[in-house]
């Protein structure tokens, strides 16, 4: 049976000398793992990187979901060479693969979650300006599309942004809370369009400490395990 999909790749692993296990985003399964056999000699094999959006074509071999599809062919809706190139861009695009594979479970597809993540993944390959800010922006605007998504009350007066409800507060939970200068730069990244990411003024330092402030937000309401390998790179990179 053979089945047409668009998806964005995660992560992919060597299978054996021919093969390769593709981790992906689907627009019709939503999250997956397909069976691609690359071959020494294959040079498609290099269109498997993070976050690279193909249009493939899959053989189900049984019946549909009783089984890994097989890529039988492939083609790149964009070559997305920045993401390949530019060492800043492939370290955010390492980060988010790896923080969608810890969110993201096998649940079927999601149209509004596909459009987020090939839109964010097209715009990083785009951006000229402020690229030094989107995994901020695609961290906490991925709490969104998950269902998490912080309510944007910030002012004065509630200066704090809570874990547990997702609002800022007047009152302040150590264990819960942003410090207000980490609460002020999440009301701003809510409200400045990908569009003016380098509008949004912040040391490196701070950048750092907002990231895993969101992280452990995100982790506090999905239960997955903070460590994330990429994120070192991530703090040396845009210290």
């Amino acid at each position: 049976m053979l089945s047409k999909s668009r998806i964005i790749v995660l992560h992919s692993i060597k299978h054996s000398d021919k093969g390769m296990v593709v981790q992906c985003y689907s627009d019709v399964k939503g999250r997956t793992s397909c069976y691609f056999f690359a071959g020494s000699k294959n040079s498609r094999s290099a269109m498997m990187f993070p976050l690279s959006i193909l249009d493939v074509v899959l053989f189900y071999r049984h019946q549909e979901g009783d089984s890994m599809p097989l890529i039988k062919e492939v083609s790149p809706v964009s070559p997305m060479g920045n993401l390949k190139t530019d060492i800043r861009k492939g370290a955010i695009s390492l980060f988010m693969c790896e923080l969608l594979l810890k969110t993201l479970k096998e649940s079927g597809p999601d149209p509004s979650m596909f459009s987020f993540l090939a839109n964010s993944a097209m715009f990083l390959d785009a951006v000229e300006e402020g690229c030094e800010n989107f995994h901020l922006h695609f961290t906490a605007n991925l709490c969104k599309v998950l269902g998490y998504m912080p309510e944007d009350n910030y002012s004065e007066t509630c200066p704090h942004f809570n874990f547990a409800n997702g609002r800022f507060s007047r009152d302040y939970v150590e264990s819960l809370c942003f410090l207000p200068e980490e609460s002020r730069l999440l009301h701003q990244i809510l409200s400045t369009p990908l569009t003016a990411l380098s509008e949004i003024k912040c040391t490196g330092d701070a950048r750092n400490r907002f990231l895993g402030k969101v992280i452990d937000y995100l982790s506090f309401h999905t239960s997955f395990r903070t460590e994330l390998k990429s994120l070192p790179v991530l703090r040396e990179l845009f210290a």
